[in-house]
């Protein structure tokens, strides 16, 4: 299925030759691309004399005309003028990449309908075009923010490969509204310039040449007034011709009777022109009374003719203007010698000259009121036609832009929705870490607590033992010396044991 890269109407670019980078043309680039089929198309819109809206001439490179594996997307190259990269741009920050076309032959231009098949008919400012239109190498600078991510990956994929890609066929809508050409018609279009008092039927005479009669390389843009064929009217061998098809009072007598007044007739012609001069001159006298007379009469016949018989005609020409198949010319005949007069068909009576003249003024009449209403008719029915083709399409580009602005839309949200959550993630994860930290510097703190108050308890354990030892030291000391003293106090006699001694032994 071929998709269009970009908004169905396009998007603002600005297109140059390799051969001339200097100018820059603004334009309206559309892509179309599927597996094996891409088009870069891009339109101009140019004002032409006697139309009031633009119209728009397009540029067609079709991918079986492009080079395999030359086409390319790269960094902007050329310095661009102030102002034009807000021009081409989407909104936010714009990505401005060049889009490089090697083509095999000139791209095929199209253009409408209504220029018609004179190269006359374009505006002349349109020459300056040709170096764009004929170039092989085409260098396209636009904003890849307008194709959105999937749509820069099908793109790259499709510039990135090397394989042969075909073209994309143009729908019915366009080619009933825009003609194909090549580059060669407007290398015409110089030669409109200096020939601009041409008459019209020999502008028309030259045929427009098609893509297929082109050859690769066109010729230098400096030659294109060299190579125009010569003009008729610098062609002195011509002879006019006289496009007489009917005589009328106005206008001069033609070749035949000059030749009669001016060349000297034979013996026999000059005798039988005296024989005959009494019969011309009276013919002559009777054809003045007849025409006097009817430019006297014709106007008022006319004055009182015509409102009946337009009375009596249009109504019915007005019901049978759309007349059924089963409907021949014998029934018509009938019906108009049903619409005679009855005294019209009787043997013996002659019409009177009033009645002649409003049978054929009648005759005249109802041939051209219906050549006029069917006229009116088609045209009318080629208009609701166009009209409604051209609804039609601008209906089906209406929905594909909504779509493409309900896409973009939605893309839009959803970036500011993913650039949301991943700020909030990453003031989450800051937060994170720096409670981390606090709690990491509560935990060494209460753990150097801890581990003090451990220290301090085993110290107070450990001086409370050797307290305890010292005590029990300095104690078992005093109980050894008591029992000394006491050991040394019982062998030291005292009075009483002496006393008891002494009563012993009495």
């Amino acid at each position: 299925m071929v998709q269009n890269l970009v908004r169905n109407d396009g998007v603002s670019a600005l297109a140059y030759s390799i051969n001339d980078a200097s100018v820059l043309w603004p334009c309206s680039l559309k892509i179309l691309y599927s597996d094996a089929q891409f088009v870069v198309s891009l339109g101009h819109s140019i004002s032409s004399h006697g139309i009031d809206d633009k119209q728009l001439i397009t540029f067609r490179y079709e991918g079986d005309n492009l080079m395999p594996g030359k086409t390319s997307l790269e960094n902007v190259a050329v310095s661009l003028p102030d102002g034009s990269l807000d021009s081409i741009a989407r909104h936010g920050q714009p990505r401005p990449r060049t889009l490089s076309l090697m083509l095999k032959a000139p791209c095929s231009v199209w253009y409408p309908h209504s220029f018609g098949n004179r190269v006359s008919s374009l505006p002349t400012g349109f020459h300056e075009l040709l170096t764009l239109a004929r170039a092989t190498e085409v260098r396209i600078v636009f904003d890849i923010n307008w194709l959105g991510k999937n749509n820069l990956a099908r793109l790259q994929s499709a510039v990135k490969g090397s394989r042969q890609l075909t073209g994309v066929p143009v729908i019915p809508q366009f080619a009933r509204l825009y003609q194909k050409a090549d580059w060669s018609i407007l290398n015409s279009i110089l030669d409109v310039k200096s020939e601009a008092h041409l008459p019209t039927e020999d502008l028309t005479s030259e045929a427009v040449p098609s893509i297929e009669d082109a050859v690769a390389e066109a010729p230098p843009f400096e030659d294109a007034l060299h190579d125009a064929p010569p003009s008729y009217a610098h062609v002195s061998g011509k002879r006019p011709r006289d496009a007489r098809t009917s005589l009328t009072p106005d206008s001069p007598l033609p070749k035949r009777l000059l030749q009669d007044h001016t060349q000297a007739s034979s013996p026999t012609e000059r005798a039988k022109s005296i024989a005959s001069s009494t019969s011309t001159v009276q013919v002559d006298v009777f054809q003045d009374i007849v025409t006097s007379a009817v430019k006297k009469a014709l106007p008022d016949l006319l004055r009182a003719q015509l409102p009946s018989l337009v009375q009596e005609l249009l109504p019915g020409m007005l019901a049978g203007s759309s007349p059924s198949p089963s409907s021949s010319p014998r029934s018509h005949s009938s019906q108009t010698a049903s619409a005679r007069p009855q005294h019209d068909r009787a043997p013996n009576y002659k019409p009177t000259p009033a009645a002649v003249m409003r049978a054929a003024i009648s005759t005249c009449t109802e041939t051209h009121l219906q050549r006029l209403l069917t006229d009116t008719l088609n045209e009318a029915s080629n208009q609701t036609s166009e009209l409604h083709n051209s609804a039609s399409v601008e209906f089906e580009d209406y929905l594909a832009d909504t779509r493409l602005e309900f896409a973009a839309l939605k893309e839009d949200h959803m970036a500011a929705f993913d650039d949301n959550c991943n700020e909030k993630l990453a003031e989450f994860r800051e937060r994170l870490l720096e409670e981390k930290e606090e709690t990491h510097m509560e935990v060494k703190a209460h753990a150097d607590e801890a581990e003090y108050g451990a220290v301090s308890m085993q110290v107070s354990v450990w001086s409370e033992g050797q307290a305890e030892k010292r005590g029990a030291r300095a104690k078992g000391n005093v109980s050894a010396s008591l029992s000394d003293e006491e050991a040394a106090d019982s062998a030291t006699p005292t009075p009483h044991s002496i006393s008891e001694t002494r009563l012993s032994y009495i």
